[in-house]
């Protein structure tokens, strides 16, 4: 019996043994085969690059070598390692609020140029026009690009001279001295003619006066670049250029010496990072300068000059703000020195996805030369003396986009403008040729106001195939003196169609009108309507044809009274990559 009962208990003793090792076993065989380690909170280092150390990690071991893990006990309360602010903002990346940029688009059947594209064609009464630009690269440091811009008339009116020519040939380069630095330069050369058709009367009767301006002016500059990040570093820009206007007339009274100016600008900024994600501080001069050597000879020179501090930041990924407030000074032949406050502030919100809310207050001097002017009036007279002018700018806006490929947009602006610059129609009576009158535009100044509410939309109804788009405005400019400004318009509306067919060719149809307007005698000028439309076709992968149609109507109108626009015209040409 005894014996019986002491060989139970050894067996159970053996089992209860053999349990205890198997499982001890199975335990260490479990820990040995699992991958994941146990890793204390406190021993995970989180730097701003975004990468994690783990100093507690044990590694499995590898064949012939195996180091005693190091563990460190860190201290639970300690200031984690950051590096220099200044550079964990710079590397971190920015926030995009829009969508990202769609990849470049070609609405033809082109292949990509190699080193640039032509544009040549003619159109009715005898129009020449080019538009050539090509691009080289001459090593991995330097680029350069030219390009040649030229129209030219031989005139439509019937009774009068009225050919006219307009060309220029520029270019540009490119140096990237090294990583961060970058010197960007520009050179342009342009030239050109027109004539003051039906803007002399004898006895009351429009007559011609044979007379001619021929324009000559050069502009050219630098920039470079010494970038810390993309956002900061040192900009330096310096700019110069000169225009020589030389009048000619049958009438001796008109027969007066060149008018010729000359300008320089210069600029430097230096902008550094702050604390936040797109938050950039700015430090800025602006200066430009120049002189005028009248028709009589004298010369004027004038000066505008702004100091201003910038600042810029991101909020809560969804309103941009950018602030800057600048002194600015000013004069010129007529005016004193000038000083002036100048801020400026831009604000834009997203209240949500598709919706961008946007508010802008600035006040900016700044002078216009003969060069900008005669741009936009080929008729002065270039007898006046030129003064400076400083706005005060503000709007509202709002874009929306309520579903891919649809934006609407629109808002109001008020323009409060010292010195504003607008067109006066003279009439001189000429000594020396009795019963002449010559009607030639003169540049004033007076204070002013606009106020101003517009509005956008396009729709690509298709992609790629069929879009639209629209906008206008509705203003009301005034003078201080509650008179309009002449030969502004108060309603203005724009609109273009295109169509895609086929891959080769794309038609595309516009259209504006402008509303009434007052010369500056009062007198209402008449509202008219242009109509256009254009094709181009791919014949190849580097060759295609153009043509369009502009005043479709036939519209008489005129945009500076006394000088009729031109009827409709036909233009034919070809396009050429190389």
């Amino acid at each position: 019996m005894n014996r019986l009962f002491v060989t139970a208990l050894s067996v159970l003793f053996t089992f209860g043994v053999a349990g205890i090792v198997y499982g001890q076993d199975a335990q260490q065989s479990e820990a040995q085969q699992t991958l994941l380690p146990e890793i204390d909170p406190q021993d995970i280092e989180i730097r701003s690059q975004f990468q994690a150390r783990f100093p507690g990690l044990r590694r499995q071991p590898i064949l012939g070598f195996n180091p005693r893990p190091r563990v460190f006990q860190i201290d639970p309360n300690r200031t984690p390692f950051f590096e220099d602010e200044e550079t964990v903002v710079a590397n971190l990346p920015v926030g995009v609020l829009e969508r990202p940029e769609a990849p470049q688009y070609t609405p033809l059947g082109y292949t990509d140029p190699k080193n640039g594209f032509a544009r040549l064609g003619i159109g009715s009464y005898i129009s020449p026009e080019a538009d050539i630009y090509a691009i080289g690269k001459i090593n991995n440091r330097n680029r350069v690009a030219a390009q040649i811009n030229h129209f030219s008339t031989d005139g439509h009116l019937d009774n009068f001279t009225d050919s006219r020519r307009s060309s220029e040939i520029g270019l540009n380069s490119i140096h990237r001295a090294s990583q961060k630095t970058t010197l960007r330069t520009n050179l342009s050369v342009n030239s050109g003619f027109n004539h003051y058709p039906g803007l002399y009367t004898v006895d009351g009767e429009p007559a011609s006066g044979n007379d001619r301006v021929e324009r000559l002016g050069i502009k050219g500059g630098f920039n470079v670049d010494w970038a810390q990040t993309s956002l900061s570093g040192v900009q330096f820009s310096l700019h110069g250029g000169s225009n020589q206007f030389d009048l000619s007339s049958d009438f001796p009274e008109l027969q007066t010496d060149d008018v010729s100016e000359w300008n320089a600008s210069s600029s430097v900024q230096y902008s550094r990072l702050g604390d936040n994600i797109q938050e950039v501080h700015r430090l800025k001069i602006n200066t430009s300068f120049g002189g005028v050597n009248d028709y009589l000879g004298e010369n004027q020179s004038w000066s505008v000059t702004t100091a201003s501090a910038h600042y810029e930041r991101l909020f809560n990924y969804q309103t941009d703000v950018k602030a800057s407030l600048g002194i600015s000074g000013a004069t010129d032949a007529v005016n004193d020195f000038s000083l002036y406050l100048s801020p400026e502030v831009t604000v834009t919100h997203t209240l949500f996805s598709g919706v961008d809310l946007k508010g802008h207050l600035s006040g900016t001097p700044s002078y216009r030369q003969w060069g900008s002017i005669h741009n936009e009036n080929s008729y002065v007279s270039f007898s006046d003396s030129l003064q400076h002018q400083f706005e005060w700018l503000a709007f509202a806006e709002a874009q929306i986009e309520p579903i891919s490929g649809t934006t609407f947009s629109g808002g109001i602006s008020y323009q409060n403008i010292k010195n504003y610059q607008f067109y006066n129609r003279n009439t001189t009576s000429l000594v020396d040729s009795p019963g002449t009158d010559a009607h030639l535009f003169g540049v004033n100044y007076h204070d002013a106001n606009m106020f101003k509410i517009y509005g956008s939309f396009a729709q690509d109804i298709r992609p790629d195939v069929f879009w639209v788009s629209a906008d206008g405005s509705w203003q009301r400019a005034r003078l201080s003196n509650e008179g309009k400004i002449p030969f502004i318009e108060s309603l203005n509306i724009k609109g273009t169609v295109a169509l895609r067919p086929f891959k080769q060719l794309v038609l595309q149809g516009w259209g504006e009108y402008v509303g009434g307007r007052d010369d500056s005698d009062g007198n209402s000028l008449s509202s008219f309507m242009l109509l256009g439309g254009s094709f181009e076709i791919s014949l190849a992968e580097r060759l295609g044809v153009y043509g369009k149609l502009v005043n479709l109507l036939g519209e008489e109108y005129e945009l500076w009274q006394g000088y009729p626009e031109r009827g409709f015209q036909g233009y034919i040409g070809i396009t050429y990559l190389f």
